[in-house]
Order: structure tokens, then C-alpha cells, then sequence
């Protein structure tokens, strides 16, 4: 069976010349050409050796050989890195914030974020022992030796009365004012 005319002709345009869909290739593509025409001749020689096929790809842009050879390359390339990627890289990628949640074992802290906080810490601690300082000193020779048998040495209201020879009504009454005055000086360092 014999070729017709147009069917030799476009058996020779896709010989001579390459076309690409620019929407399908180039996603979010708004130009108002939808193809591009890789080709040596120019935009004359075009209409007048393949008149009826490039009107089906009205309107295009026309690229040189040079430029075609580029668009192939840079696909080639996305696509590599697009092989290359979904296949070898972490699932949930080298972000350091997101590799540090799911791979503890790898996470190393910011060096200058860590000296800022132990910066921080470091100043709080001062900032409470003044504090205490400050509150231990506030309180009266009783007040400070009962909450110091209190909590330090961790014994109970009716153990120090015992040992004072008072009623116990009157150590919880001197912890009390002791705490309470403790809390006052202390009043805003917690909320920091």
C-alpha cells in the first residue's frame, strides 16, 4: 500500500524536526503556546514545507537544535535526580529538624543554640541561688533552722517539736511564715 502525501511529509517532519508539549513538560506552564517545535529550519521554511502539520501545532515556539539538545539534557538530568532520589534518599529527607525527630542516633545540636542555652541555664541557676540567698537570710534564726530541718534534713513537724521541746502547733506555725516568705521572694522566678 502506497504512502499518501501527507503521510510522507509526516514521516519527514518527525525526521527533521522534534515537538514538545510545554504544558505536559513544563508543569504550571502558562504561556500561551502549548508546543515547541525543535527544528533547524526557520519559522517560514516550516509553513512552507509542512503547512498542514504545523497548523495542528498553532501556536508554538520554535527552538533551535542547541536549544532542544538543552531541554532533552535537563529532562535526562530531572529525571536521574528524580530516580536517584526516590530511590536513595531517607524517607523522610535530610532536613536537620526532621532527621533529628525520627534519627535521634544522628542529631547534633546547633553548637550556638546549646551555648545560648547553657548560657541560660547557667544564669537561672545564679539568679536562684541569689534568691535563696536572699530568702534564707530574710528569715529569723528559727524560721530559717526549722525550714532547714525540714527539708534538708527531712524531718517532720512533730520530729523538731520533739527535739525543741515546743508544740508542734508552733514549728508549723514558723514553717509556714518561713515558706511564705520563701514564696514571696521567689514570686515571679518560676513563671520565667
Amino acid at each position: 500500500m502506497a504512502k499518501s502525501q501527507f503521510d510522507v511529509l509526516k514521516e519527514e517532519f518527525q525526521n527533521k524536526c522534534k515537538v514538545i508539549n510545554l504544558k505536559y513538560e513544563y508543569e504550571g506552564y502558562t504561556g500561551e503556546e502549548q508546543w515547541a517545535i525543535i527544528s533547524e529550519l526557520t519559522k517560514k521554511e516550516l509553513f512552507e514545507k509542512y503547512p498542514e502539520i504545523v497548523k495542528q501545532y498553532m501556536p508554538f515556539v520554535l527552538l533551535s537544535v542547541e536549544q532542544g539538545k538543552a531541554v532533552y539534557e535537563f529532562r535526562r538530568n530531572e529525571s536521574k535526580f528524580y530516580k536517584r532520589s526516590k530511590y536513595n534518599e531517607d524517607a523522610f529527607g535530610y532536613d536537620d529538624e526532621l532527621i533529628g525527630i525520627f534519627h535521634s542516633e544522628v542529631f547534633v545540636p546547633d553548637f550556638f543554640e546549646q551555648q545560648i542555652t547553657e548560657e541560660y541555664e547557667e544564669n537561672r541557676y545564679q539568679l536562684k541561688m541569689k534568691l535563696l540567698d536572699k530568702a534564707l537570710s530574710s528569715l529569723t534564726e528559727k524560721q530559717y533552722k526549722y525550714l532547714i530541718t525540714r527539708y534538708v534534713a527531712n524531718k517532720s513537724a512533730r520530729e523538731i517539736a520533739e527535739a525543741e521541746g515546743v508544740s508542734h502547733q508552733a514549728i508549723e506555725k514558723h514553717l509556714n511564715a518561713a515558706i511564705k516568705e520563701v514564696k514571696k521572694i521567689f514570686e515571679g522566678f518560676f513563671r520565667k
